[in-house]
């Protein structure tokens, strides 16, 4: 989904904030940023500012002209899944606690909408996961991850055992506590802590790496777009961008890839993937 942004002819900006969370003061900033550009910040739910439009979700992102997440990666992983069901971007500011996806703090936005209304601005397209699953009945349901999807033993202190097929033949099996297939976004997360690779954002490529593997050979693996594997395993749970969780047993098969979809993210024009590796993950230090 590559999306152009129309900078000249913003008028309405959706805000989704982290949940449960007390940002009303950083609410207010933007509102009143916003409004020196004729642009009416709406909300989807309850805030202390009374001055706010209220929408539910899907009203929300339908007349939105973009969307704004304001809080970690977390809710930004969130609004991204939701928004490219409409085809909006996303900017997202950062009101949490690593904040690797999100771009810049309260503090930046007056600098930042400067530059985006004179169309000082990039963005980005990371790519989904799709993740294809088909129950014991024959009924296929498609869900995407932005992130990565996470496959682990419901018996934790059990070991998990888990096959890998690539056009009907065995790619592979994992035997350990689990295993991660990543998007290069999501690279940076799970993936990274099991150390698996640190893959560019954009690139066109997805990432499996086991979890504390009970085989010294096994090794995380970059395959390419175009590739769609199915897992099969027994006994276990997979769950998508750790917000939706399922039991593999309750499936016939499961099947991922990297997706044709992505989605738009609106970055500062200066923003430099590399410097931001170096400053959050002290890369290269």
């Amino acid at each position: 989904m590559q999306n152009k942004i129309d900078y000249k002819n913003i008028k309405r900006v959706g805000l989704i904030v982290r949940f449960n969370s007390d940002l009303d003061n950083e609410i207010r900033i933007l509102e009143n940023i916003l409004k020196k550009y004729n642009v009416e910040l709406l909300f989807f739910k309850n805030s202390k500012n009374p001055n706010l439009s209220h929408y539910d979700i899907d009203e929300l992102f339908k007349i939105s002209d973009f969307i704004i997440s304001l809080g970690g990666d977390g809710t930004l992983i969130s609004v991204c899944r939701k928004a490219w069901e409409y085809h909006k971007a996303v900017l997202g500011i950062h009101a949490g606690h690593l904040g690797f996806l999100t771009d810049f703090k309260i503090d930046y936005a007056e600098e930042f909408f400067q530059s985006f209304f004179r169309g000082d601005f990039k963005t980005e397209n990371p790519f989904f996961l799709n993740v294809s699953l088909k129950q014991k009945n024959g009924q296929k349901i498609k869900n995407y991850a932005f992130n990565d999807i996470i496959i682990k033993r419901e018996d934790q202190a059990s070991m998990a055992h888990i096959e890998v097929y690539y056009q009907d033949k065995k790619f592979n099996e994992y035997f350990g506590d689990g295993l991660i297939v990543a998007t290069p976004a999501g690279s940076t997360a799970y993936n990274l802590s099991a150390n698996g690779p640190i893959v560019y954002t954009l690139a066109q490529a997805f990432i499996l790496t086991p979890i504390c593997s009970h085989s010294l050979t096994q090794r995380p693996i970059v395959l390419p777009k175009g590739f769609e594997l199915e897992i099969r395993a027994k006994g276990c749970m997979f769950s998508i961008d750790g917000q939706e969780n399922y039991k593999m047993d309750d499936f016939k098969s499961i099947k991922v890839g990297l997706s044709h979809k992505s989605i738009t993210l609106i970055r500062p024009k200066n923003r430099d993937y590399f410097q931001i590796l170096k400053e959050k993950l002290n890369w290269g230090s």
